[in-house]
Order: structure tokens, then C-alpha cells, then sequence
């Protein structure tokens, strides 16, 4: 499976478009956390920050 550089404005990932699911998570190199929100077309947006769990 041919993997393809994509260019995002929070930096570049490296993906297998044809593997990507809806909902995962990938790094960009710039250490940007991105979200795969639309396959088709292709979107990715930066993912939401995670509240931090105090165990309540």
C-alpha cells in the first residue's frame, strides 16, 4: 500500500489514504495531534485536548 505525504497547515503526515479510518488519530511532524474527521474528502483536523482525569 503506497504511503503519501500529506500536507496539512499543522505540519505533514505520512499515511496509507486507503488504511486511514474515521476517528484515528495521527501525529504530524510538527507534533500537532490531527483527527481523520471526513474520508472522502479527505480532512483532517486538529483533535480535541483530553481534560485531565483527577479519578473523579
Amino acid at each position: 500500500m503506497p504511503v503519501t505525504a500529506i500536507r496539512t497547515p499543522h505540519g505533514t503526515v505520512d499515511v496509507d489514504p486507503a488504511a486511514l479510518e474515521l476517528g484515528e488519530l495521527l501525529v504530524s511532524d510538527d507534533g500537532v495531534e490531527l483527527e481523520v474527521v471526513s474520508l472522502d474528502p479527505l480532512r483532517l483536523e486538529p483533535a480535541p485536548m483530553e481534560d485531565e482525569d483527577w479519578g473523579e
